[in-house]
């Protein structure tokens, strides 16, 4: 072992100082609600799908039914033609909710160009909150709509 003068191993005061920021940027702010223009777009389109879910929920049995009554049959039979028209029927009351989640996709797709030139981050994650809603209930409605249809062939 060599002897000598040596630098000492304890510690030094800045050491256990806070770290310094040298970036100088701030921590990104959260937007915990969206501008009121914004949010209300986003309500209408709720509103939108919300309203075409409950009344293709209210339609929902009734075609199911008819559409179980044309299962064996021909096509073009009367029982085949009725069901084809019931589900044409149901695709159109439940066109305003597949509107809803276009306009919701493109309000979020807004919300994140703004959020990339940094104006209050942390819309989109509101509005894809919100987007789930209506895609589930726009794969809900096209999931019941394929099964029928897959009755029909």
């Amino acid at each position: 072992m060599q002897t000598g003068d040596f630098p000492s191993l304890t510690k030094r005061p800045y050491e256990d100082a806070a770290p310094i920021d040298s970036s100088g940027s701030k921590p990104p702010v959260i937007a915990s609600s969206l501008p009121e223009p914004l949010q209300m777009a986003l309500n209408q389109a709720l509103a939108k799908s919300s309203e075409a879910h409950g009344k293709f929920l209210n339609n929902l049995p009734g075609v199911k039914k008819r559409v179980n009554a044309a299962g064996g049959s021909s096509i073009s039979s009367e029982s085949w033609v009725v069901a084809q028209m019931d589900l044409a029927s149901l695709e159109m009351i439940r066109s305003p909710s597949v509107a809803a989640l276009a306009d919701v996709d493109a309000l979020y797709l807004k919300r994140l160009n703004a959020e990339f030139e940094d104006q209050q981050p942390g819309g989109a994650q509101i509005i894809a909150k919100n987007r789930d809603q209506i895609q589930a209930q726009v794969k809900a409605q096209q999931d019941a709509i394929d099964a029928m249809k897959a009755r029909l062939r």
